[in-house]
């Protein structure tokens, strides 16, 4: 018996499995979104992962990654990351937070602490840290 010609199989065949693993990128939105302060104009988020300082500016509403070149905005209690074009959803409770980022189709989850976030990511099953600085 010949070989299957995978140009005539179904697409689903074909199909990758989607990564479920959140990028870094939209983590580090997540970790401003939350430890923006009113009136800043520019600082930095820290990552313990990546041991990187990245350079945001802006609002927690309306702010733009520097390290990427991106906008984020936030309407209501969803952001859209322009440069990576999807939506994360993000509840905030107090110092309590939680989330659904669309590209990765991942949940996540964390807490605020002063001005650092750590964030729970349900796809990799395992925490982040992050530092809001200058």
């Amino acid at each position: 018996m010949a070989g299957l010609d995978p140009a005539t199989q179904p697409a689903r065949v074909h199909a990758r499995k989607k990564s479920h693993r959140m990028k870094e990128e939209i983590r580090r939105a997540v970790a401003y979104a939350l430890l923006a302060r009113e009136g800043d104009a520019e600082t930095t988020i820290y990552s313990y992962d990546t041991e990187h300082r990245s350079k945001m500016s802006g609002s927690r509403d309306d702010f733009f990654d520097h390290e990427i070149g991106a906008r984020v905005v936030r309407t209501g209690a969803s952001l859209y990351h322009y440069g990576l074009w999807h939506h994360i959803d993000l509840n905030v409770a107090g110092t309590s937070f939680s989330g659904f980022d669309h590209g990765s189709k991942t949940h996540f989850e964390g807490v605020i602490n002063g001005r650092a976030v750590q964030l729970y990511d349900h796809g990799e099953n395992r925490y982040f840290n992050y530092h809001e600085g200058t």
